[in-house]
């Protein structure tokens, strides 16, 4: 895995813990919906400082972000269709 797809894949992981859609934490951490979708998908070189915002807006530390075995959990979380079905 790369860098940007472990960053992304937690963000994923942390908005799943949170019940927040990508829409809801797209206005939470001001980016736009279309931005948190390639973050999430590791397509995207984040700088520094959306790194921060990004955990920041979780109420997290930034190096959790790049956390690989949390990344690797979030792997299994269910396709965006079924994600939120039991909220």
């Amino acid at each position: 895995m790369t860098l940007s797809e472990i960053i992304g894949l937690n963000v994923k992981w942390y908005r799943y813990q949170k019940k927040m859609t990508q829409e809801q934490y797209a206005q939470k951490a001001k980016f736009k919906i279309a931005y948190i979708s390639v973050i999430e998908t590791g397509n995207t070189n984040l700088t520094c400082k959306n790194i921060e915002v990004l955990a920041k807006s979780f109420d997290i530390r930034p190096e959790q972000l790049l956390n690989e075995e949390t990344a690797k959990l979030a792997m299994h979380l269910p396709t965006r269709l079924y994600m939120y079905k039991n909220i």
